[in-house]
């Protein structure tokens, strides 16, 4: 959406994600309503801990319920594409698309468990791409996308490339085991919800989140929020009451995260330039995706 409107929705769900294997706690989900109620986490059903199957069931059955929702990510919806080589490196020469790059992904990830990207990740056609383990690679190469790049310039804070997949702040895993979940939920249901910016939203909408926007913005910090009292400070600047209580008196940096990009997404989808970004009318982006709340003019800054 880049005609300057602005969509309306019912309630905001952001989810803090994870690409970890096996047992994993890194993933949290928080929702708001509309005005200025407080944020709260959703907890899964079945289970102590989401998974990533529990959350891509959870969402299509949130997306039949009747209401517009603006549903946030915490992972790259795609991977830079570059203009002599396309997706992964020169690695995909017949995917020109965003969403066949992700039926590329979900049909090299084979059946691999939970929505994992093992198998993806050491395909022998795509592992040179990815830094793994111990010193930079000699040939390896930073890709980024512009979203990434223009983050870093607005805002000047740091998103990693998906290309990366070592150390806390590896995106990589989350990006690859994201999209094969975005992809799941939209061939269940495309005519509920549009991904933002690839498609005009005429209901639900999922968008690609980067918390750390949330955090700067509210606290003119990259810090990681890890008490009660510093999250409630967070959420009062972004117009939002306070939470009264949670399960335990320390949550943690996911739940934050969670709780804080939930109020973060109320807040920013009522602005129009958030919307449209002059970039998002590019073939470029429109084969990479960007994060929500990024701009790339001087007058919207964090």
């Amino acid at each position: 959406m880049t005609d300057g409107s602005v969509p309306a929705f019912d309630a905001f769900i952001a989810i803090d994600w994870s690409g970890a294997t096996n047992t994993y706690r890194g993933i949290a989900v928080a929702r708001c309503d509309t005005g200025a109620s407080a944020p709260y986490l959703v907890t899964p059903q079945t289970k102590q801990r989401w998974t990533r199957s529990e959350i891509a069931d959870w969402l299509s059955g949130q997306l039949d319920g009747g209401q517009r929702l603006l549903i946030g990510l915490d992972f790259a919806f795609g991977l830079p594409y570059e203009e002599k080589h396309g997706y992964l490196g020169g690695c995909a020469p017949n995917t020109g698309s965003i969403f066949e790059l992700w039926d590329l992904i979900e049909k090299q990830s084979g059946a691999a468990a939970d929505f994992g990207c093992g198998t993806f990740i050491g395909d022998s056609r795509y592992a040179s791409l990815f830094w793994k383990s111990g010193k930079r690679p000699t040939h390896w190469v930073e890709r980024k996308r512009w979203t990434e790049l223009a983050c870093r310039e607005a805002t000047q804070t740091h998103p990693d490339t998906v290309y990366k997949l070592l150390g806390s702040k590896q995106v990589g895993k989350a990006s690859i085991t994201g999209i094969r979940v975005l992809n799941h939920v939209r061939s269940l249901k495309r005519r509920q919800v549009a991904i933002w910016p690839f498609q005009k939203i005429r209901s639900s909408a999922m968008v690609e989140i980067y918390p750390t926007l949330f955090r700067k913005a509210a606290t003119h910090s990259v810090a990681k929020l890890r008490s009660l009292e510093s999250l409630n400070k967070a959420l009062a600047t972004l117009g939002s009451r306070s939470i009264r209580k949670l399960d335990r008196n320390d949550p943690s940096d996911h739940e934050t995260d969670a709780l804080l990009s939930a109020a973060g997404l109320r807040w920013l989808a009522r602005l129009p330039e958030a919307w449209s970004p002059a970039a998002c009318t590019s073939s470029q982006v429109r084969r990479e995706g960007w994060i929500f709340g990024v701009r790339d003019s001087p007058e919207f800054k964090w």
